[in-house]
């Protein structure tokens, strides 16, 4: 059985990644650390999950063949380089850092040791996602997650939100590496962001990435236009196909959970196996790179 740590329990972690470690109990020993000792508390008891601290010491003291790292966004880079310094295969939420530098430094490291540095982007194990990307002969992609009265400033909008559909759009163009973006941001009166466009062209395709902040309702499209029609998956739970044969919706079923539909427990699910059996990243870190790049180009736009 596996031993892995989960750092940081916050709004994430709680709604998205402890039931499914939960379900994994008899291939997984999890050990929660956090410093709010009430939370731990409450989460463990919850969860008949072990404790193991307050502190990044605590779960120093365990061997650990991986953690999962949940904190906030600025503390991703010095824990990720502390477990993978230690021998630890590394599971991180998105984003893994701000900077094209500590990204690549990262990943690096990872080499070095020889261990897994894995970015939890879910959304590429969505099962509707996977149909979407499957389309053949796809020539137009376009991604765009909505909210509604949103306010964020630009740069944490940009890596917070924007790398969803971001990330994405990418994978539904598989990849590719000789891109050139256009970036198009607007921003209200106070500095606040309302809408951010990520598009470029490539291989006969148009692939546009985007948030709206401002929009009527809170609703993640991503629709493909191909020679045999378009799709469009919404809040990936439904697809529908417009086909010269007319109009089909596909929803998840009813019985599939939540989290199974949203790709997260697939994705874990893929780690876990991947530690175990010491085979590929189940996210490969070339492809996490560029989406980590773009935004920090992005982000480096901002402040020219």
């Amino acid at each position: 059985m596996l031993s892995i740590g989960v750092i940081g329990l916050g709004n994430i972690a709680q709604k998205a990644y402890l039931p499914v470690y939960a379900e994994m109990q008899d291939q997984v020993q999890w050990y929660l650390d956090t410093r709010d000792l009430a939370k731990l508390t409450r989460l463990t008891n919850q969860y008949h999950l072990p404790m193991a601290g307050t502190d990044v010491k605590d779960l120093d003291g365990l061997k650990l063949d991986a953690v999962m790292i949940h904190a906030a966004t600025p503390a991703h880079f010095e824990l990720a380089k502390h477990f993978l310094t230690r021998d630890v295969n590394v599971f991180i939420d998105k984003p893994l850092a701000t900077t094209t530098a500590q990204v690549t430094e990262l990943y690096l490291l990872a080499a070095q040791h020889r261990k897994l540095l894995t970015v939890g982007f879910n959304r590429r194990f969505a099962p509707l996602m996977q149909q979407l990307q499957a389309v053949p002969n796809k020539n137009v992609i376009e991604v765009v997650k909505n909210r509604v009265a949103d306010r964020q400033v630009p740069a944490e909008a940009i890596f917070d939100l924007l790398i969803h559909p971001l990330d994405t759009a990418l994978m539904l163009a598989g990849f590719p590496t000789d891109i050139k973006p256009h970036y198009s941001m607007h921003a209200d009166q106070d500095g606040n962001l309302q809408q951010a466009t990520i598009s470029f062209g490539v291989n006969g395709m148009r692939v546009e990435a985007g948030i709206n902040l401002v929009a009527g309702a809170n609703l993640e499209e991503a629709t493909v236009s191909a020679t045999a029609g378009v799709y469009r998956v919404q809040d990936l739970a439904q697809l529908t196909a417009y086909t010269q044969a007319g109009q089909t919706s596909t929803k998840a079923p009813d019985w599939e959970p939540t989290l199974t539909t949203r790709g997260f427990a697939p994705l874990v699910k893929a780690f876990v196996k991947a530690v175990a059996e010491q085979t590929d990243n189940p996210i490969a870190p070339e492809s996490s790179r560029l989406t980590h790049r773009v935004l920090a180009e992005m982000a480096d736009q901002l402040q020219a």
